[in-house]
């Protein structure tokens, strides 16, 4: 069963990550608007992918997205409207495909299963 985290502040933007990954086959989602939450949620549940947000409440998604893939590779989605700052704010050795808006969650997630995203610690599909 694939298993999202998603960590994002916005709870409209999040509802509606949460249903596109549904309609992509995802059956579970957990829901973070903190590093620390998503630290814990992470912990909790391995996620298969994680999908991040431009802002949290506290800390940063990027930052924990990397802590979360650097116990083994999992894909990140980074739902942006602005790729370029995304890029800005990437950690060191990590790559970036993409933009795709939210309503390309499907194609994002498309393309990560054609990718080679285990080659590098963190892959951002944004």
């Amino acid at each position: 069963m694939p298993h999202a985290l998603i960590i994002e502040d916005n709870m409209i933007v999040s509802r509606v990550i949460e249903e596109q990954l549904s309609h992509a086959g995802f059956n579970s989602c957990d829901h973070a608007w903190t590093e620390r939450q998503a630290l814990e949620l992470a912990n909790h549940h391995i996620p298969d992918l994680i999908v991040i947000g431009d802002a949290i409440e506290q800390g940063s998604a990027i930052e924990a997205a990397r802590q979360i893939c650097g116990n083994g590779p999992v894909p990140v989605v980074l739902a942006t409207a602005n790729a370029s700052r995304a890029r800005r704010r990437l950690p060191k050795g990590a790559s970036m495909c993409g933009p795709y808006s939210i309503g390309q969650i499907g194609k994002a997630l498309d393309d990560i299963k054609r990718a080679d995203s285990h080659a590098l610690p963190m892959t951002m599909f944004a």
